[in-house]
């Protein structure tokens, strides 16, 4: 693969904020008096706010018990990372730098706001390693749909998608980059691959130093 492009998911693929985000949804069902279990969650990873808001008030049949949901569960991730730090993925620093020396941008492309995103990236002392940033504040549609990934191709400049590739964690974001048509690799977080996921990837690894070993064969 002559490669020239690389796009990363952040969350649950180069931050292991997955954990942290559930916990602070936890957090603040407890508060709210709400049910809220992992299997709930894992519908929504990599799918973006506004659709993760639009199913929940239906499920919960209420907009503004929702809305004080999102409100305290935000409130909430500030805390957890307090409590817990912000710990990165395996391998990400070790992929990163193989990148930066082998002259191959990284692009970070996330269903997750800016202020979130930017607030990992400080936190996490990470930004130096992204030459550009795309969030769902830049696009229409949200993961599964392609905008992100599309987003993304685009300002990289590059000419050829085949020489492009997404690393990724979620369904979710396998089907973006399908839909955009960018060869994509996935290093499961919470949700692990079937069959058919299988089957729209280039290959599935434990974490991002298998990513590293396999771009550098």
């Amino acid at each position: 693969m002559d490669l020239k492009l690389v796009i990363f998911d952040m969350d649950g693929l180069v931050v292991d904020s997955e954990k942290i985000y559930f916990e602070a949804n936890q957090r603040a069902a407890r508060k709210l008096g709400m049910t809220y279990s992992m299997d709930y969650y894992r519908r929504f990873i990599g799918a973006g706010n506004d659709k993760m808001f639009a199913e929940m008030s239906k499920d919960y049949d209420s907009e503004d018990l929702i809305s004080k949901f999102f409100e305290l569960s935000k409130k909430q991730v500030f805390k957890v990372i307090e409590d817990n730090g912000l710990p990165l993925k395996k391998g990400f620093i070790e992929l990163a730098k193989y990148l930066q020396e082998s002259k191959v941008p990284s692009i970070l492309a996330s269903s997750n706001d800016r202020d979130a995103i930017n607030f990992f990236l400080e936190t996490a002392k990470i930004g130096k390693y992204f030459s550009e940033i795309v969030s769902a504040n830049d696009v229409e549609k949200a993961k599964p749909e392609p905008d992100i990934f599309e987003r993304a191709w685009q300002i990289s400049g590059e000419n050829n998608k085949e020489e492009a590739l997404v690393l990724e964690d979620s369904y979710n974001g396998i089907y973006a980059a399908n839909n955009a048509n960018i060869p994509v690799i996935m290093i499961p977080d919470l949700v692990q691959p079937n069959k058919e996921i299988e089957e729209k990837t280039q290959a599935v690894f434990e974490n991002l130093y298998q990513v590293k070993n396999f771009l550098q064969k």
